[in-house]
């Protein structure tokens, strides 16, 4: 029997897969190479810039959109969209130069749009793509403007060595907020997710919230000169906005609108450690966003497995789900436990990091840090629960793809193994 399975299934692969995963695994291979060749030496250039936060967000662009490639269903029309997104990831988090920073940083907007646009078959396509436009746009444009009033095209390491520092922080920090996003520029972040298709949802939750935070580190350093005016008011507003977005959680009924919601109450966490101006804040706030990339990517990836079979997402239709389908399943309370940072995952290691460096910023903060751990455990659960449990009312499932369970172990994998080789990312 094997005689016919294994030619049949090298054919397969090769006619349908092979182009695709060549370029991809040239690109990777390049990437890897270079990173391993420059691990251990900080890239300095006047157009290139490489640390190990660029190295990590760099890997975990390209193992995003292997895990897409792997998930998708779609592959032949996504291609267009996906591989022009890492591409210019890739350059972001590669680039020195100020205002090609700028460019590349705006530039991921285009082929993001055009992936919600095109591939996504919701009604409010449209309205959800020019949200994302124009709040993240409007946001960046003080930052142009601040680019082109210093005057000489700086870089990075030049600022640095320099010690050249920014009195008006807020017009570069505002830019890199509305892409985390803070609470209060978040309201483009949930439409995006519920109207975009698989694809632009997993690379909108891996990799584009990211940009906000890596474009945050780099700035940070430039800003420390005012930067005690500004920390008090935005850790209190990722404080807020933790508690009040994963008290909304509790409410949603569409199971997208819950998984974006609660990227914003993740985020809101990245904030707290990058703010409060600590090295063990800085460091779990890196570690919170490789966790939250694979976590996030994954809950999309369940809920587009459960939406391909009922065709909805509401939290109200799903019921026993632990009685007709035990395997997808336990993928949900793995992937619920990872999102409330159970242990041994870097979720956990990561959120104990943010939590001592905001109580070492102010004592006060333990009580919102308390109140907003508790709901998103409440949240979680309730979701968790309503899907696996109460009395059975739905028809039976069709079997889920087997290459949907590889994806989903090689999303959880790297949470737990990471845990073992903490110097890695600290």
């Amino acid at each position: 029997m094997l005689k016919f399975i294994i030619p049949f299934f090298t054919l397969f692969i090769i006619k349908t897969w092979l182009p695709f995963l060549i370029i991809y695994m040239s690109i990777m291979f390049m990437m890897i190479t270079l990173m391993n060749f420059n691990y251990s030496i900080i890239i300095f250039n006047k157009i290139m810039f490489q640390d190990k936060s660029s190295y990590i967000l760099i890997m975990l662009s390209l193992m995003s959109v292997m895990l897409i490639i792997l998930s998708s269903f779609n592959l032949k029309s996504i291609f267009m969209t996906i591989f022009p997104i890492l591409l210019i990831l890739i350059l972001t988090f590669s680039i020195s130069n100020l205002i090609m920073f700028y460019i590349l940083f705006e530039l991921v907007l285009i082929p993001t749009m055009m992936l919600i646009m095109k591939m996504s078959k919701q009604q409010e396509r449209l309205q959800a793509s020019i949200y994302l436009m124009m709040y993240t746009i409007t946001a960046s444009l003080p930052l142009l403007i601040n680019i082109i009033i210093l005057k000489n095209n700086y870089s990075f390491n030049m600022l640095n060595i320099s010690l050249f520092k920014l009195n008006m922080i807020i017009m570069f920090m505002m830019a890199f907020l509305a892409k985390t996003p803070m609470f209060f520029t978040h309201i483009w972040l949930p439409k995006a997710h519920v109207e975009a298709p698989l694809e632009g949802s997993m690379i909108l939750a891996a990799m584009l919230l990211k940009l906000g935070g890596y474009g945050l580190i780099r700035f940070i350093p430039l800003c420390i000169k005012k930067m005690n005016s500004i920390n008090n008011w935005i850790i209190s507003i990722s404080l807020m906005g933790a508690t009040l977005t994963s008290l909304n959680c509790i409410r949603q009924k569409d199971l997208k609108s819950l998984i974006a919601y609660s990227s914003v109450a993740h985020m809101g966490f990245v904030l707290l450690g990058l703010f409060s101006m600590m090295k063990l804040g800085m460091m779990g706030a890196i570690l919170m966003m490789i966790a939250h990339g694979l976590s996030s990517s994954a809950l999309f990836l369940l809920t587009n497995d459960l939406y391909l079979k009922y065709h909805s997402r509401s939290i109200v239709l799903f019921k026993s789900l632990i009685s007709i389908s035990p395997n997808i399943t336990f993928w949900w309370f793995m992937f619920t436990m990872v999102n409330i940072s159970a242990p041994p995952t870097i979720n956990t290691v990561s959120e104990i990091f943010i939590m001592m460096s905001t109580l070492m910023w102010n004592k006060m903060t333990m009580i919102m840090i308390f109140l907003s751990s508790i709901v998103v455990t409440s949240f979680s659960m309730m979701m968790f629960l309503n899907i696996s449990h109460n009395k059975m009312e739905i028809l039976p499932l069709i079997n889920t793809p087997y290459k949907i369970y590889l994806s989903l172990f090689i999303h959880l994998i790297p949470l737990i193994i990471l845990l073992m080789k903490m110097e890695m990312l600290i």
